[in-house]
């Protein structure tokens, strides 16, 4: 019986918001498939994708041999820290059918960074106490820790707006 009245209210929480079930049940509820994915050092991890709130690419030298960098993506959001995987950030997240729930930021080294819309709790302009490259213009905080970005906060604020009314309908 508990279990019925919590399916109702969910349906008629999704109604309310003017997202369908499904989709509030997919990214919201955990109500999806988990995903597999291998890190560098090899371990597999079984992971529920929705608890991703940051993916970026990193490139940095790997190995012994001197001068070869390759890029890694950096996953934030699941347990022990950032998960470093040699899969492209943009192919995990369309993968994983996560890419409509993410915004691409440019972070100041131009390095692209992908947020989860629902993981941004305000952004604001760089203050000179921030102490970041010149290039970032806007400060925006994902799951509790602050993120600098080249683009302007009214950029990223009527991307956010635009990006909740598309999963809306």
């Amino acid at each position: 019986m508990k279990q019925v009245f919590v399916l109702v209210a969910y349906v008629l929480l999704a109604a309310l918001c003017g997202a369908s079930a499904q989709d509030l049940n997919q990214l919201e509820l955990g109500i999806h498939d988990l995903a597999e994915i291998k890190t560098l050092t090899g371990v597999t991890l079984v992971f529920d994708p929705t608890r991703i709130v940051m993916v970026f690419a990193l490139s940095r030298t790997l190995g012994s041999a001197a001068g070869h960098g390759k890029t890694i993506t950096n996953i934030v959001g699941l347990a022990g820290g950032p998960q470093e995987v040699d899969e492209p950030a943009n192919d995990l997240l369309e993968r994983l059918n996560l890419k409509p729930y993410f915004l691409a930021l440019t972070l100041p080294d131009g390095a692209p960074i992908w947020v989860k819309v629902s993981a941004v709790s305000f952004l604001r302009a760089i203050e000179p106490w921030d102490h970041t490259r010149p290039e970032a213009k806007t400060a925006v905080n994902v799951g509790a820790r602050p993120v600098f970005v080249k683009e302007s906060v009214a950029t990223i604020r009527d991307a956010i707006n635009a990006i909740r009314r598309q999963n809306r309908h």
